[in-house]
């Protein structure tokens, strides 16, 4: 018999469908649905308006702010309910890194797993570790003295992309696109020159304004669409000749790249970070290191196949794909054996 899964999230957001803006609770959301399907027994520590397919308890009764008192006050009460439902073996995942460190610390009988590690590795405390990249993993080892000693028990597993939220279009329209936050560390003045340069438009999709980078007024060949929800993401994704990634720092992960893909649509990138796992150069997109890197991307984008795009996606990010592994990962865990046959 398996284990039971004790599942913990933000102590200050939802995981409901309809909160699409907290990459966290949509994470959490999926691994329910998922690891339910493969026979995990999962239980959610909660916060109110939060709807899962699992047992759910509930451990705040309204939502706060992100401050010390809600996630003390989140923390205690899932300890205490934890302690009301484990049974030795079990597994917890921290789905908000150390943030839940308090609700799993008075419980050493249980496994502790950080499933999707993609912050700060400041913030990570968990003994069982699973990266979304190997960019990321190998910055934690560094960042924390552990070049001479990983663990055989850490992981990557990207994040995982729902197919069907997208539409395959091989036609694409007259425009590139950047998809997210609109501030100078996500390349945005290089996306704008570069496409300038070209004579191509430029899309601009995420929170954020020009004018906070020293802009006094949007250049004519940009449009700014601000925050998209799904559908809006959908269209564009959909249409763009490209999605432009050059993130200057080091990206754990960039899901714009692969939602791209799922349309069809290509990566230009910086050459980095986890674009060096997600971006297959000359297949998938491009990946550039410097100005004319950038130009001559954005000018030969037509040499990039959307059906390569699509089937890469489908093959190594899709939500099956990635909590299959997910599966894997916690029965190896719940082993434990690292010479079992």
């Amino acid at each position: 018999m398996k284990p039971t899964l004790h599942i913990l999230s933000s102590p200050y957001s939802t995981v409901n469908l309809n909160n699409r803006m907290d990459p966290f609770s949509i994470s959490t959301l999926k691994f329910i649905d998922w690891m339910t399907d493969f026979g995990w027994n999962c239980i959610h520590y909660s916060v109110a308006g939060s709807q899962v397919n699992c047992q759910q308890i509930q451990c705040l009764d309204v939502i706060g702010p992100d401050n010390n008192d809600n996630i003390m006050k989140y923390n205690t009460r899932a300890a205490h309910a934890i302690g009301l439902n484990k049974k030795p073996g079990d597994i917890a995942l921290c789905f908000y890194g150390v943030a839940n460190k308090g609700a799993v610390d008075p419980h050493p009988d249980i496994r502790v797993v950080e499933p999707g590690i993609g912050y700060a590795t400041s913030a990570v405390f968990a003994p069982y570790r699973v990266f979304v990249s190997y960019a990321q993993q190998h910055m934690y080892y560094g960042e924390q003295n552990k070049l001479m000693s990983p663990s055989w028990f850490d992981a990557v597993i990207p994040n995982g992309f729902t197919p069907t939220e997208f539409d395959y279009n091989p036609n694409k329209g007259d425009y590139f696109l950047c998809f997210g936050r609109v501030m100078e560390t996500k390349g945005i003045h290089l996306a704008i020159q570069a496409t300038a340069a070209t004579g191509k438009k430029l899309v601009i999709a995420g929170p954020g304004s020009l004018s906070d980078m020293g802009y006094p007024s949007i250049p004519s060949h940009v449009t700014m669409v601000g925050l998209c929800d799904a559908e809006q993401r959908r269209v564009l994704m959909r249409d763009a000749n490209a999605i432009i990634g050059a993130t200057y720092y080091i990206e754990p992960f960039g899901n714009m790249v692969v939602e791209g893909y799922m349309s069809g649509t290509p990566a230009i990138t910086t050459d980095w970070g986890a674009f060096a796992e997600t971006v297959v150069h000359g297949v998938t997109g491009f990946r550039c290191r410097e100005f004319r890197e950038f130009v001559q991307a954005i000018n030969n984008i037509d040499q990039i196949n959307p059906q390569i795009c699509r089937d890469w996606a489908m093959a190594n990010y899709s939500d099956q794909v990635v909590h299959e592994k997910f599966n894997q990962y916690l029965e190896k865990i719940s082993q434990l054996d690292f010479y079992r046959p």
